[in-house]
């Protein structure tokens, strides 16, 4: 049967199924941790296949485009199944003590079982046991199911005699209610509490302060029902923080005889911290092992040099109509693989420049990933309208423009076009997570967008680095990794610093604020700004010519890996149209000014 025919059956016994990267779908320029994660991940929005059952119109044609893909079933009441994911043969063994599962459907998935319960009615949250290898998939879930892929490549298989399509999902049993009720409780966020103001007798305020999950369950005991849990909880809790075992196990004693009424007994207790401790030191251990390094993968072959020449290639066009000198000194668009950072003094339009480049990508058919933290997706947006409409920006700024002149402008084919591909982000995703946004993406288009950024210094991270300068260095780091990885371009905007936009000032790669790995891990970098012929000199009236002329110069002092020329640029802005063009100077034939050579002195 075809990938397809069997989501279709999956369908017919009410299972809302959806597909998910498999394997063959996924980069393979990966770490194994993102590959593994990303052979997980839905193609494509889903959210409201929580709430409905897609229909069979609509996983055909799923499962024509992507044929290759696993099949995830979403769990929770639209399914009405609950999941227990046992990754351990502690978790295993935590549910046989426990009471064990009913007679109910089972998939065998490499490192456990994924146990299928009828939804029991009330709301259940989707939870994570690392303490417990014993994960919950219920509202707002989905879990990987048979026949697909697993990222080490085990394929997920229902245990025989136990398929979903031989025996439907049994209700839970009594602690297995418990146990996802627990779950609710334990899931809920923090609530923070804020302490009231000081009366007369008191001369400081307090600060709000966070209830603590473990503090609580150490402080009150737990009830009959959720002992087991509470216990599995708070001893992964203690022994992930470093504890001494023997410590752990006295705390956790004294902790059952005082606060659980009635007790857990002795020798359940004992059998449960065992086997966390055997499964936390057994986790540490593993973490710790080197992996062997197969020094074969670093040798060239022919097959691998000419895939990687053939296949990796990527350059994206961005001139349209208005920017062909300036892309024909970049060799002919955006590389992927790349790092662009362009920096500019004030008033000289980078926000403009890098969203006429970007809605000229859109046009050209190909997906851009915008995040625009300074200006935001509105004004963003008001500047692709000025472009492309009979008005000003100023008349979208002080809202002088009817609803149905905006209705009139979305409707417009070029900024339709647009609509589709540019996905602007304002709100603040860290980082790390960038990447699940190129692979939905990626899935959508079957292209990797070109990254966008508004500005380097607005990007947050997992990192709680207080120096700017390290943070910012960084951020460009894992900015140029993803580059690589997902062979697309990055252009990212950086300030420059307060002294560059001084009359006279020589302009140069230490011109940028944090310059530190700037310089060394961009491959092309450039800043826009009035400047005399020498062009590197600020010119003295540099306000007036960009307000008034609108003439402004972009400087390219590192053009490295393929990404074109250095050199002066000329270019023309029109403030109230938010466009940036090539200018054509009378004066010369050529628009494009090599720099003199700079002197190592200077």
């Amino acid at each position: 049967m075809t990938t397809k025919e069997i989501a279709l059956q999956y369908l017919s016994k009410g299972l809302s199924v959806i597909p998910l990267i498999s394997p063959s779908m996924a980069s393979k320029k990966l770490s194994e941790k993102e590959f593994i994660r990303r052979c997980k991940t839905p193609p494509m929005p889903w959210k409201e296949y929580q709430m409905r059952l897609p229909t069979e119109e609509e996983v055909s044609a799923w499962f024509e485009k992507w044929p290759d893909a696993n099949i995830g079933i979403v769990t929770g009441k639209v399914s009405g199944i609950v999941v227990f994911d046992l990754d351990s043969d502690h978790a295993v063994e935590y549910a046989e003590n426990e009471g064990g599962f009913p007679e109910t459907a089972k998939v065998k998935t490499g490192k456990g079982y994924h146990v299928y319960a009828k939804h029991p009615g009330f709301e259940i949250r989707n939870d994570v046991r690392k303490e417990l290898d014993l994960d919950i998939r219920a509202d707002g879930g989905y879990v990987v199911a048979p026949p697909s892929f697993h990222g080490s490549g085990r394929q997920y298989e229902w245990e025989e005699g136990y398929s979903i399509f031989e025996i439907d999902p049994a209700d839970c049993k009594p602690w297995m209610i418990d146990y996802l009720k627990e779950v609710n409780i334990c899931s809920a966020k923090p609530v923070k509490k804020t302490t009231p103001k000081p009366s007369d007798n008191h001369s400081t305020a307090s600060k709000p302060v966070t209830d603590n999950q473990y503090a609580d369950i150490l402080k009150k005991g737990a009830q009959q029902g959720n002992r087991n849990h509470s216990a599995t909880k708070l001893i992964g809790h203690l022994l992930g923080k470093g504890n001494d075992p023997e410590m752990v196990w006295e705390m956790i004693t004294q902790w059952n005889a005082s606060k659980n009424k009635p007790p857990i007994d002795h020798s359940e207790l004992k059998r449960t911290f065992e086997s966390i401790r055997d499964t936390h030191q057994k986790n540490k251990s593993s973490k710790d092992e080197k992996k062997e390094i197969d020094v074969t993968e670093f040798l060239d072959t022919e097959s691998k040099i000419c895939a990687e020449y053939n296949q990796d290639y990527v350059k994206v066009s961005f001139a349209g109509n208005l920017l062909s000198v300036m892309e024909s000194k970049m060799n002919g668009g955006l590389i992927g693989g790349r790092a662009y950072v362009i920096g500019g003094i004030p008033s000289s339009c980078k926000t403009g420049l890098i969203n006429n480049m970007a809605d000229n990508i859109c046009l050209n058919g190909h997906p851009v990933l915008f995040f625009s933290y300074d200006d935001g997706a509105a004004e963003l947006r008001y500047r692709t309208f000025s472009r492309f409409s009979g008005f000003d920006i100023e008349d979208f700024n002080n809202n002088r423009v009817s609803d149905s002149d905006l209705k009139a402008i979305f409707r417009n084919d070029q900024v339709s076009l647009i609509s589709k591909s540019k996905y602007v982000v304002q709100n603040s995703i860290k980082l790390d997570d960038w990447a699940q946004l190129v692979d939905k993406i990626s899935a959508r288009h079957n292209k990797a967008p070109v990254i966008m950024v508004d500005y380097l210094r607005k990007v947050k991270t997992e990192s709680n680095r207080l120096d700017e300068r390290l943070r910012v260095d960084e951020i460009l780091g894992s900015l140029t990794e993803l580059a690589k990885t997902y062979n697309l371009p990055v252009l990212v905007i950086s300030e420059l610093s307060r002294e560059s936009y001084k009359s006279g000032q020589r302009l140069g790669m230490t011109s940028f604020k944090e310059s530190g790995n700037i310089e060394y891990e961009a491959s092309w970098l450039g800043i826009l700004a009035a400047v005399e012929d020498d062009g590197y000199t600020l010119k003295s009236d540099w306000e007036r010519i960009i307000n008034h002329d609108g003439n402004i110069d972009l400087i390219v002092f590192k053009a490295k890996r393929g990404t074109g020329m250095t050199g002066r640029i000329p270019l023309k802005l029109d403030k109230l149209k938010m466009t940036v063009r090539d200018r054509i100077e009378a004066t010369k034939a050529d628009t494009v000014t090599s720099l003199p050579k700079k002197s190592k002195y200077a």
